[in-house]
């Protein structure tokens, strides 16, 4: 069996996080005894030389599908490579796509994704089999690309390598400390982190402090909000980070807050990652995230778009008992199992044959 795996997005070590989704099912896939090619892309942030590898990202895509053979052509992102595939397709119709969806190729969050819809569609109703990360985005896609569900697979992007994520034997710190991993970008709920965290160490009097690992088109206003709040001591930053670090970082957490407000957010591996860390998760109750998170169990749900209900959140986790703490972390923990990507790498090997037929 031979796969051919199409992505615009791909780590490097200028952004060890960038598209490390895609790099892990590569990895899961030569695990499994499959030999794997790769069309992909690293992230540039100049203008010009992000045009220029996106015509070279496309013109290999027509080339590579023109003269070489492959059992399956596996797409990651959809909206971004859609277009070449399409053409590669016409020319020839007997190519066997397998398309992979994620947030922004159903939930476009730019005018310009916005016009790649049209794309996606025709790429959809070319491809033989579909893959999403949730059964949340499954019944959305279905509905939204009148799709068979027959069609759709789950499978939860890779999942979360817990001999790496996982409980570290490091005694917890006096100080509180609250967690955000995560773009810092539109809708990712940055903002709402921090005014929740403000709100919860003005209502605690707590030694407590937030640490942000991430970044993103909005870093600026970020580091504007943190003076506004006067948070410049109690706010520690990282910028991107390597999986293998972000561990101890996770391990430093007594609570994770994902705040999330995008419709897109098909599944939250950031949130899983937390879990497996045994980090209770303070989550919107919105999309993925409501397929691994319950209230009271593993973490509480917050109102989507609304720093006070994190704050709410924040304070009864910090008052609640050792013994309760103690519960909820086990509990999440023990959520994690599912995704663990041993688990998921022995789903791949049984949907091979389905998509290569």
């Amino acid at each position: 069996m031979k796969i051919l795996i199409i992505a615009n997005m791909y780590p490097s070590k200028k952004f060890p996080s960038y598209g490390v989704f895609v790099k892990n099912h590569v990895r899961l896939l030569e695990e499994a005894g499959v030999t794997v090619e790769t069309i992909t892309m690293t992230k540039e942030l100049a203008p010009a030389k992000k045009l220029i590898r996106y015509l070279h990202f496309y013109l290999q895509i027509i080339l590579t599908l023109w003269f070489k053979k492959y059992t399956t052509i596996y797409i990651h992102y959809a909206s971004h490579s859609a277009l070449p595939i399409l053409f590669a397709k016409a020319l020839r119709p007997k190519l066997n796509l397998t398309v992979n969806l994620h947030g922004s190729d159903v939930f476009p969050e730019t005018s310009f994704q916005e016009k790649l819809q049209k794309w996606v569609t025709r790429l959809l109703r070319k491809a033989r089999h579909i893959v999403v990360p949730s059964a949340y985005f499954k019944s959305v896609v279905a509905e939204r690309y009148t799709v068979s569900a027959s069609k759709i697979v789950i499978s939860p992007s890779g999942g979360v390598n817990r001999k790496l994520f996982t409980r570290l034997e490091t005694p917890k710190a006096d100080t509180f400390f609250v967690g955000y991993v995560g773009r810092i970008d539109t809708d990712k709920g940055w903002d709402d982190a921090l005014y929740g965290f403000s709100e919860f160490k003005h209502q605690s009097n707590t030694d407590a402090k937030l640490i942000m690992v991430g970044s993103g088109k909005e870093d600026a206003k970020k580091e504007a909000l943190i003076q506004k709040l006067g948070l410049e001591q109690d706010v520690i930053c990282h910028s991107l980070l390597p999986q293998e670090k972000l561990v101890a970082i996770y391990n430093q957490m007594n609570v994770f807050v994902f705040p999330s407000r995008r419709k897109g957010e098909s599944l939250g591996l950031v949130g899983i990652e937390a879990m497996a860390c045994g980090i209770p998760v303070i989550g919107s109750q919105i999309a993925g995230i409501k397929g691994y998170l319950v209230e009271g169990e593993n973490g509480y749900f917050t109102e989507v778009g609304n720093p006070y209900s994190i704050a709410e959140k924040l304070l009864e986790f910090a008052v609640s008992s050792k013994e309760n703490k103690k519960r909820l972390s086990d509990n999440a923990f023990h959520s994690a199992a599912p995704y663990d990507e041993e688990c998921v790498k022995k789903q791949m090997v049984s949907f091979l044959p389905r998509i290569s037929s």
